[in-house]
């Protein structure tokens, strides 16, 4: 029984990672300021004498690197497409997606030669034009990856095809230089690969310049400029979830229905006792964040911060509530009542080495030995990670809760006092240019102030201290009975 629980759990996962061929991640406008130009029919590319950058100096040990957009399509018109196809949610109201995508991309060097090994198809380009001829299935996430191979051969037929011709000895075969007919013919082999045809109109190629170091420049791998970020990952969890190795928050999250324990739910409506005895002031919790007095936290979220505060093991709690509900306010106090708990806990210590037990970890980096020793099994467990799929709500976390405006005038001073590491939070989370940029370009703008150091965010495949992420154009739609992979 435990192994069919995990094998029905694994199967979420799948379909999730499914779900996740619709996200597409977007191709910026073109924008000349921003370095990102349209393929115009007689007009030199990036690499080619005769265009703007080619009279642009760069500084040692800097070069050009080019990614290519092909086939530039509006992520509306893709969402119309499976709306023809995938029922609506009555439930939804998100909004129609804005911005566009492309249906494949590569790098090309400074040289006008394209890095063998860049290539990218689109997953959604892909699925959108699946699903016109099939339901949603399980082994859809396999036939793209053999549709992305097809797609690498094709395209090296037309970028390297030189590398197998005859060539003058001694000079290293390599891919041709790349001319406006050979873009689109790679433009031509992606849209005959995804099988979109004539759905989606993609018939511009977009080439956004960058500036990178020169030792990396030649580096083709790690470049998925299209698809969702996580799909790989998906593909780990649920490998390792079939063999039961889920963690126990996540194994609850993805608790089978028929297993969920409906009769012990508690109706806060109509039991307001149970509400009063979790709020009790034995159950608030040590700290508050520093707002001003008058603000105290409203009775619902209250009761989410004493809940997920008392909870007797690991597990998960859901926290509902449109934008505008205080929701970033209730996780505010929740990251204090953590905070002073963890600082409680430390306060207690005899001695600060008792902190950490005789083990040590060890590892060599370069020339240096590094040893760390382990923290105490009761200090640990009080990290955060914020993550969400929605790229705006992990953004908005990230920036007002460090911000100096987040906290109550009354304790302005004293926190300024503090100064914890206030500096350094407020360089973390300043806006980073997307792209380096030349000297002649305007400079991004500086971040407000922060007032401490609380979070930060991790570097993302883009080379971008800002999370990033992508939302799947299905969202507001349910997919048609009978799907294979859609788990009821």
């Amino acid at each position: 029984m435990p192994r069919r629980a995990d094998a029905r759990r694994a199967e979420i996962v799948d379909f999730w990672r499914t779900v996740e061929m619709f996200s597409p991640q977007k191709v910026e406008k073109v924008n000349r300021e921003q370095l990102v130009f349209a393929v115009r029919p007689g007009q030199p590319l990036p690499w080619e004498p005769g265009h703007e950058l080619a009279g642009r100096s760069l500084k040692p040990r800097k070069a050009w690197r080019h990614v290519v957009y092909l086939g530039i399509y509006r992520l509306d018109e893709a969402f119309e497409v499976l709306s023809r196809v995938f029922d609506p949610d009555p439930d939804s109201y998100d909004e129609r997606p804005a911005g566009e995508s492309a249906i494949a991309a590569f790098v090309v060097g400074e040289d006008g030669r394209a890095l063998l090994g860049s290539e990218v198809l689109s997953s959604c380009a892909w699925a959108t034009g699946q699903v016109l001829r099939e339901k949603p299935a399980a082994g859809w996430v396999t036939k793209f990856e053999n549709a992305s191979s097809n797609f690498g051969e094709a395209w090296r037929d037309v970028v390297a095809g030189d590398l197998f011709a005859p060539h003058d000895e001694g000079l290293p075969p390599q891919p041709r230089v790349l001319g406006s007919d050979d873009l689109a013919e790679c433009l031509a082999t992606a849209v005959a690969v995804t099988g979109i045809g004539n759905e989606l109109s993609c018939a511009e190629i977009r080439i956004s310049s960058q500036i990178v170091d020169r030792q990396t420049a030649k580096d083709a791998g790690g470049h998925d400029f299209l698809n969702s970020l996580i799909m790989s990952d998906l593909g780990m969890v649920a490998e390792q979830v079939a063999q039961g190795n889920a963690g126990p928050a996540l194994r609850e999250y993805l608790r089978p229905d028929t297993d969920i324990r409906i009769s012990e739910r508690i109706d806060v409506r109509e039991r307001f006792a149970d509400v009063l005895a979790a709020t009790a002031p034995d159950n608030v919790a040590a700290g508050r964040w520093p707002s001003q007095p008058e603000h105290a936290l409203a009775l619902n979220q209250q009761l989410a911060v004493s809940t997920a505060l008392t909870m007797a093991g690991p597990g998960i709690i859901g926290v509902n509530g449109p934008p505008g509900t205080g929701k970033t306010t209730m996780l505010r106090d929740l990251i204090a009542g953590i905070v002073v708990e963890r600082a409680q806990r430390l306060a207690r210590l005899s001695l600060p080495q008792r902190a950490f037990t005789d083990q040590k970890l060890r590892w060599r980096t370069g020339q240096f030995n590094r040893v760390v020793s382990v923290w105490q099994p009761e200090l640990t467990g009080f990290e955060i990670v914020v993550a969400s799929s929605n790229n705006g709500a992990v953004q908005n976390v990230t920036d007002e809760i460090p911000a100096a405006d987040a906290i109550g005038r009354c304790w302005r001073e004293k926190a300024a006092a503090l100064d914890y590491f206030s500096d350094i939070a407020s360089a973390l989370l300043a806006p980073q240019p997307e792209r380096q940029r030349s000297p002649s370009l305007s400079r991004p703008r500086q971040a407000g102030r922060q007032w401490r150091l609380v979070l930060v965010t991790r570097a993302t495949a883009t080379g971008s201290s800002k999370p990033s992420g992508t939302t799947p154009l299905t969202g507001g739609m349910t997919p048609t009975p009978g799907s294979e992979c859609c788990p009821h």
